[in-house]
């Protein structure tokens, strides 16, 4: 078989397969385009405009329709062929149609017997009460959508106060709980990765802590917010019982969550496969809490199930609640990130000529750009760095610091990728504090954990900071305390799993954390594929002040042009009567 450009070894793989038990050409070249889809986030291969190869004509349709390995889901086929022209493998077919009914389900039933959102409006009152009434109008619904339902969708961009509205949601869901005499409800949080949940739990602990700070004294909200700030998150994967052993999960329909209500942020990053299995492992009483921004990038893996929630809204009785009053400081970067997202001509322009209030271009199109940029960012921010060098650098000030700025990269290789940025970057920073870039385990270091590590509590994405020890160097991360608050830890570089420097990190690795201000790198070739709408306002959604875009104006507006669209039946199940 002659190798088919664009196709992955395992696409070839199938279709070959495919092609020495059937016989049919036809069904084999329709499995490798399945097959690259899925490879390409796709839950299906739209055959009228497949991801490697031609159109498949209305007479191949046909014959597709009537090949015995081909149905349209009522049964198991390897494959399912439905009327928008969607080609299906199998699997993914059913964890949509599973999901799609498991979603349709929460919202269609009440959750019985803690009583109806319109009984607890008063308390609703008292729980915002001082805040700006018109800027909580929809955390306030979305507190009240809570009671009486099985799944929220709470969405919104960043700083529209999406943790805040979850402190606040929990605390009326345990006073609910109290007031009609039923035992409080068992809280689990989690995220898709290890770093975005322990950001959950400190975020969830602080809001508490912030909200508990405003309350009267003997104040009848003082338990709930009490009982919140006890609460831990776990990554996905292991509160789902993930067993590597047998690429399963231990939780599911026959042995379901304990917990009454389970709050899961970043979900956008959930694929099919995972969202499906975190439904069928709820109980059918339990809630279920999701938050996340839809217009992130989706997730690695087939589906954007989020962002197909959020889109299906209309048809879900009101279980989608978006957030758009802007809490967080930085007004003038909100407006810029707004115009990356919607693409809003004149202001990229603008943006582009110089006359961003948030976001700024530096012109970077080969390694002498690169390198400039670099010089700049370096010296800008030469606070910072001298905090992380300092002789006497302490831990917790130090991480701080490497939180103050962070250089995000599109892409892992090559000059413009993370990999070649760090060794830039530790040259420039070898030359200015008198280090050797090529030892490991130099004062100041920032690396980053790459693998997940249950036995030292180090998970993908943690960030962690090389300063002396008595004994030689310790790596200092931040962890969380039994309260989910922000706690510090020292390790012996022998002891740390997988790991990188991290004076640039790729913008997925980023997802889920937050900066003061970031420079995002990208290729400078337009037509370069790792390019979309979505990947720059992810990047620069993590800065908090300001951000830098590194690029030629040509590669910025052709990422703005080129949103992600991901090929599935999700939403048209969803919308369905």
């Amino acid at each position: 078989m002659t190798p088919v450009r664009g196709a992955r070894a395992i696409d070839e793989a199938l279709s070959r397969w495919v092609l020495a038990r059937t016989g049919s050409a036809l069904l084999a070249r329709a499995a490798l385009e399945a097959s690259a889809a899925e490879g390409q986030g796709h839950a299906c291969a739209r055959l009228d405009q497949p991801p490697i190869g031609a159109a498949f004509t209305d007479e191949e349709y046909a014959e597709l329709r009537l090949a015995d390995w081909v149905g349209d889901g009522a049964a198991p086929t390897p494959f399912v062929l439905d009327r928008q022209s969607r080609f299906y493998l199998w699997r993914c077919w059913r964890h949509e149609a599973a999901l799609a009914e498991a979603i349709r389900l929460r919202c269609a039933f009440e959750s019985e017997p803690i009583g109806s959102a319109a009984a607890f409006e008063s308390e609703a009152e008292a729980l915002f009460a001082g805040a700006d009434r018109a800027a909580v109008a929809r955390q306030r619904e979305a507190v009240l959508r809570a009671i009486d339902g099985r799944l929220l969708v709470l969405t919104g961009g960043p700083g529209t106060g999406k943790t805040t509205t979850v402190v606040r949601l929990l605390a009326m869901l345990l006073h609910v709980a109290a007031a009609t005499g039923l035992p409080a409800p068992s809280v689990a949080l989690a995220a898709p990765t290890g770093k975005a949940a322990r950001r959950l739990a400190q975020a969830v602990g602080a809001g508490r802590q912030a909200l508990a700070r405003t309350l009267p004294k003997d104040s009848s909200w003082a338990a709930p917010f009490d009982a919140i700030g006890r609460l831990q998150a776990r990554t996905l994967h292991r509160l789902l019982g993930y067993r590597p052993d047998l690429n399963g999960y231990a939780r599911g329909a026959t042995d379901p969550l304990l917990a009454d209500v389970v709050v899961v942020d970043e979900a956008s990053m959930i694929d099919l496969a995972l969202m499906r299995q975190l439904f069928e492992a709820l109980r059918p009483d339990a809630r279920l809490i999701l938050l996340g921004d839809p217009d992130q990038l989706a997730s690695v893996d087939a589906g954007s199930v989020l962002a197909d929630i959020v889109a299906s809204a209309p048809a879900l009785d009101g279980r989608v609640v978006r957030l758009d009053h802007v809490w967080r400081a930085g007004a003038p970067l909100q407006r810029d990130l707004q115009a990356l997202r919607d693409a809003d001509g004149d202001r990229v322009e603008a943006i582009l000529a110089g006359g961003g209030d948030g976001v700024d271009l530096r012109p970077c199109g080969d390694a002498a750009d690169l390198d400039a940029a670099l010089t700049r960012w370096i010296e800008r921010h030469r606070a910072a760095f001298n905090r992380l060098f300092a002789l006497d650098a302490d831990p917790a000030d130090a991480l701080a610091a490497l939180r103050a700025a962070q250089v995000l990269a599109a892409l892992r290789e090559g000059p413009f990728g993370a990999a070649g940025l760090n060794a830039r970057i530790a040259r420039g920073l070898g030359a200015r504090y008198g280090f050797d870039p090529q030892q490991a385990w130099h004062r100041g270091r920032a690396l980053i954990v790459t693998r997940n590590d249950d036995a030292s509590g180090l998970y993908n994405g943690d960030v962690g900071i090389v300063l002396d020890g008595t004994h030689g160097p310790r790596v200092w991360f931040e962890v969380g305390d039994r309260d989910g608050m922000p706690a510090l830890r020292s390790y012996a570089p022998a002891a740390l799993p997988a790991h990188e420097s991290a004076w640039a990190i790729t913008i997925h690795r980023s997802q889920g954390s937050e900066y003061g201000e970031v420079a995002v790198v990208l290729p400078p070739d337009p037509a370069h594929p790792v390019l979309s709408r979505e990947l720059v306002y992810t990047a620069v959604s993590r800065a908090r002040t300001a951000a830098e875009l590194w690029a030629t104006p040509e590669a910025v507006r052709a990422a703005l042009a080129r949103p992600i669209v991901r090929h599935g039946g999700l939403r048209d199940r969803l919308a369905a009567p």
